[in-house]
């Protein structure tokens, strides 16, 4: 089956709300703090429009994309473009339960694995206290999923431990770094992981480094 510019396009933004997962979470893990008003959900949105194209509403585009998943509720394609679009026009919940879905359905899904661990941390940066945690925990075992089942990706296990350095839980979170470094012992943020490791066990700033609560 031919991928359509509409999902040509959906990749192209996952590809970026990967990134800007990097981006954001590595901000808080090197101490720049929470205050950083930057939405994934964001890079969801933009002119989705094809030049030249007929307009085509919100509404239109949610419920062809939900006929597609109702067609093919396996197509992790035709998942995660619907997620998108709900994301895009602030249906958080309803794009956290199609992925939940979706992992359900194609549990050896990766990329489906990742998405969900991305949203989940987006929603914990503006839940308060218990939830917050409690949403980290969730993007933690998300992406703790992706690396069993990819367990070369070392992304993953990198987003695992700073999930779980946010939820507060240390021993998940230095084993996923630690994982981070058996996969990518010189890679880009090895040293940050080590640095962190480091925090931790001497138990200086066991909150995933947030710069406040």
């Amino acid at each position: 089956m031919m991928m359509n510019r509409d999902r040509l396009g959906f990749w192209v933004k996952f590809v970026a709300i990967f990134l800007a997962a990097v981006f954001l979470l590595s901000s808080i893990f090197m101490g720049v703090g929470t205050n950083i008003n930057y939405n994934l959900f964001d890079l969801f949105g933009g002119n989705d429009q094809q030049q030249g194209g007929p307009t085509v509403s919100a509404e239109e585009q949610i419920q062809k994309a939900e006929k597609e998943v109702e067609k093919n509720p396996k197509d992790p394609q035709a998942v995660q473009t619907l997620a998108g679009l709900y994301l895009q026009n602030s249906r958080p919940d309803d794009a956290t339960r199609v992925l939940e879905q979706g992992r359900e359905d194609m549990p050896e899904n990766a990329e489906i694995a990742n998405t969900l661990g991305s949203v989940y941390a987006q929603e914990a940066q503006a839940a308060p206290g218990k939830e917050k945690e409690k949403l980290f925990t969730k993007a933690g075992g998300a992406f703790a999923d992706a690396t069993k089942i990819e367990p070369k990706n070392e992304d993953s296990y990198y987003f695992a431990g700073q999930s779980y350095d946010q939820a507060g839980d240390s021993a998940e979170a230095i084993k996923f770094y630690n994982g981070y470094l058996d996969q990518a012992p010189k890679g880009e943020q090895a040293k940050a992981v080590k640095d962190r490791i480091s925090q931790i066990l001497s138990g200086e700033d066991t909150s995933g480094a947030t710069g406040g609560g």
